[in-house]
C-alpha cells in the first residue's frame, strides 16, 4: 500500500512538471527548466549557479534541496547517501555549467586552419566556456606546429579575456595510409572508419573533465553560423546533428549546394527488411561507389523542409553536438562492428541502444570543403 501512495505521488510530481512545461511552451514563456524546445529561434539560455544540474552534482543533491514530499520516496539508505554526498561535496570536482568541450582528430591538416579558427572566432559563446583537444595521427606536414603556434597565439599571447579555458594537443601515430582516391571505396571503409573511431575514442577519453557538452567538429568545414552553439544546444538533445552540405555548387538542389554527409540517416521499412537478410559481419557504408548493399535509408537531407528536427538512426561526425554524460555512460565510437556499422555510425545505434536520444536538423545547414 506505501509502495502504492508513493508510485501515485511521484505520477502526480511528474504530470506537475510537464504541465508546467506545456504552459511555457503555449505561452511562448521561454525558461531556463524549459526542456525539449523543438523549433530553432530560441537561444539557449546558461543554467543559474543555484539551478540543479541535469548533470550528477554532488551537492545539489543535499538534503536541504529536496522536500519532504521527495525524500520520502527514498529510502533510508538512500537518504544517508545524500546526506554524505552533501558533506563532502565541496571537496569533489563540480561540473562546469554550460562548459563545452570541442574535439577535433586532425591528419595532415596544415591547408584548413587557418579556416577553422576564422570560424572558431565568429563563434557567439563565452570563450572562458569553450575548450578545445585535437588529435594529430599519421601526419607529414606542418599540422603539429601550426596547432603549438595557434595554442600560443590564444592562449599566451592574446588578451586574457580572448583565452579558451583549455587548449590541448595530443598525437597518437596508426601507421594508416590510404590514396586520397581510394578513401571512400567500400573495400578500405571497414578499416579507414574502425581506426576513425580508435583516433575518436582516444581523444575523448583523453580529453574530457568536467565539461556538460561535446562538440566533434571536422578540421576542414568552410562554413557554419555563428550561433549554431547555442541553437543545437536549445533542442537539448542527447545526440544532435546539423544537415553537412559541401562547398560545390549543384543545380536543382534546394540548397544549391551537394550533400556531403550521408551518414546522418533513418532507418526506413524497407532498410529493416534489408538488415534481416544480413549475416553477422556484413558492413554496411552509405552510398559506396562499390558496395553490394543498398541500404534504401532516408538521409537527413531527404526530409521536407517543414521538419524542424527528426529522430536518427546514425550520424556523421562533421559536426556533432553530444551531451557529455552520453560518453561518460560508456557510448563510445564502435571499432568493431555492432549492427553492421562502425564509428560515428554505430555511436549513434550505441547511444540510441543505451536509451538516448539521436536527432538531426534537416534545414539546419553547415558546409564542408569540396574534396
Amino acid at each position: 500500500m506505501i509502495a502504492l501512495v508513493l508510485t501515485c505521488i511521484l505520477a502526480a510530481l511528474l504530470s506537475l512538471r510537464y504541465l508546467n512545461h506545456s504552459l511555457s511552451l503555449a505561452t511562448g514563456e521561454i525558461k531556463v527548466e524549459t526542456k525539449y524546445i523543438e523549433a530553432l529561434g530560441y537561444e539557449y539560455q546558461p543554467q543559474p549557479k543555484d539551478k540543479q544540474s541535469w548533470l550528477p552534482k554532488l551537492i545539489s543533491y543535499g538534503k536541504s534541496n529536496w522536500n519532504k514530499t521527495e525524500l520520502a520516496s527514498f529510502s533510508d539508505e538512500s537518504r544517508k547517501i545524500l546526506k554524505n554526498d552533501n558533506k563532502l561535496a565541496p571537496q569533489t570536482l563540480d561540473p562546469d555549467s554550460d562548459s563545452l568541450l570541442i574535439l577535433t582528430p586532425l591528419k595532415n591538416n596544415v591547408n584548413h586552419l587557418t579556416k577553422y579558427f576564422e570560424l572558431i572566432d565568429k563563434l557567439k559563446y563565452p570563450r572562458h566556456k569553450l575548450s578545445f583537444a585535437f588529435l594529430v595521427s599519421d601526419s607529414s606536414d606542418n599540422t603539429l606546429q601550426q596547432l603549438v603556434d595557434a595554442k600560443k597565439k590564444y592562449q599566451e599571447q592574446g588578451p586574457k579575456e580572448l583565452r579558451f579555458k583549455r587548449f590541448e594537443i595530443y598525437r597518437q601515430d596508426f601507421f594508416y595510409s590510404l590514396p586520397r582516391l581510394e578513401r571512400h571505396l567500400y573495400r578500405n571503409q571497414l578499416d579507414r572508419r574502425s581506426l576513425m573511431a580508435r583516433a575518436r575514442n582516444y581523444l575523448w577519453t583523453r580529453a574530457l573533465e568536467n565539461e556538460q557538452w561535446v562538440l566533434w567538429i571536422d578540421g576542414d568545414l568552410e562554413d557554419y553560423p555563428p550561433n549554431i552553439i547555442n541553437d543545437m544546444m536549445a533542442f537539448d538533445k542527447d545526440v544532435l546533428v546539423p544537415n553537412c552540405l559541401v562547398s560545390r555548387r549543384v543545380s536543382g538542389n534546394k540548397w544549391g549546394y551537394g550533400v556531403y554527409d550521408f551518414n546522418s540517416w533513418q532507418e526506413t521499412p524497407e532498410s529493416i527488411e534489408m538488415l534481416k537478410d544480413l549475416k553477422e559481419d556484413d558492413f554496411l557504408m552509405e552510398r559506396g561507389e562499390d558496395s553490394p548493399f543498398v541500404t534504401h535509408r532516408k538521409y537527413l537531407d531527404d526530409f521536407d523542409k517543414s521538419e524542424t528536427i527528426v529522430p536518427l538512426d546514425g550520424v556523421g561526425g562533421t559536426f556533432a553536438l553530444v551531451k557529455s554524460h552520453v560518453h561518460r555512460s560508456g557510448v563510445g565510437f564502435p571499432a568493431w562492428l555492432y549492427q553492421h556499422q562502425v564509428e560515428t555510425e554505430g555511436f549513434a545505434k550505441l547511444a540510441k541502444a543505451h536509451g538516448f536520444g539521436v536527432f538531426g536538423l534537416p534545414n539546419y545547414n553547415v558546409r564542408h570543403i569540396s574534396n
